[in-house]
Formats: C-alpha cells, structure tokens, sequence
C-alpha cells in the first residue's frame, strides 16, 4: 500500500471556498474514473495549506493516477494547483483517509528502524492508526507520518509535529 501525499496552497487572490470547490469536484472526479490501483483519495486542511491524500495499491498505479489526473475534466482543477509530493509506504497500522491528526516525524540518529517500529506499535495497534514511511527519500523531510484519529505524544527525541486533519 502506498500514499502519494501532495502539499499545496491556493494561489494569491484565489478565494478559498473556491479553492476547495475545486479541489472535491477534482477527487469525486478521481473516484468515478476506475483507474487501476487507485484506492481513494481525499484532501485536508493542515493549518491553512492543503494536504492530498492518494492511496494507491502499488507504485504502478502511479502512472495510471498521473494520467488521469492531468486529462479530461480533471485537467482544469490540476492545472489550478501547484506544491510538492512525497511517496508513503505503509509501514504498519491500517490505512486511513478518515478526519485526524498526522504526526510527522524523523527517526533519531542512531535508532534501528527495528526499534522504532517497536516503540510505536502501541501506537500503529490503535484501531485507524497508520505509519507511513517516505520512500527513496522522495519529498521533504521528516521520514514518518503516523496518522491517529486521536492527538498522541511522541518521544521529543523523534521532534514530532502534530497537525490536526481538517476535512474540507
């Protein structure tokens, strides 16, 4: 299972209910094309940018998503967009595009991934929690994004960012 997770902001002057207008006709568009190994998508609002959320059955379905994304009525709404992505692995824990918070986060130096995952599998054993690993070093840093339905603490040493998911 794999999250393209794309960062973006409206345009200066680009009213906001528009915006987002656009952003859920863009996703309802998506979710009626049946592309192969698209899974679902979603947006939130993360203090005051935008957060898409593609979950994709593997890294094939990348090239089916790019395609679609940038033809047909989805083309405008696209257009109308620009940011970064970053490429997810879902590590452990469920996958999830349901209202919550993201937890982003770096391993700490010196930490084996083994051992981390063990720290937070009480955290990954919630029901609608999941740990995604950036792949390839694909996108900006931090490495993980544990998503919870719930605010959780990490350890200060993994220097953990909570935002809160905001549907729009």
């Amino acid at each position: 299972m794999l999250a393209y997770v794309f960062s973006h902001r409206a345009a200066r002057g680009v009213e906001t209910e528009a915006y987002e207008d656009s952003l859920r006709l863009f996703h309802r568009a998506l979710a009626t094309a049946a592309l192969s190994g698209f899974i679902a998508s979603t947006t939130f609002r993360i203090r005051g940018d935008y957060s898409d959320w593609y979950l994709l059955e593997s890294s094939a379905a990348m090239d089916v998503l790019n395609g679609a994304a940038v033809s047909g009525d989805r083309a405008g709404p696209h257009d109308a967009v620009a940011g970064m992505g970053k490429l997810f692995n879902l590590a452990a824990g469920e996958h999830s595009l349901e209202v919550g918070f993201e937890v982003r986060f770096s391993k700490p130096a010196g930490m084996k991934y083994s051992e981390l995952y063990a720290r937070l599998q009480p955290f990954t054993a919630s029901p609608g929690a999941g740990l995604w690993r950036r792949m390839m070093v694909l996108g900006p840093a931090p490495e993980f994004c544990l998503v919870t339905p719930s605010e959780v603490a990490l350890p200060a040493e993994m220097r953990p960012e909570v935002f809160r998911r905001e549907p729009i």
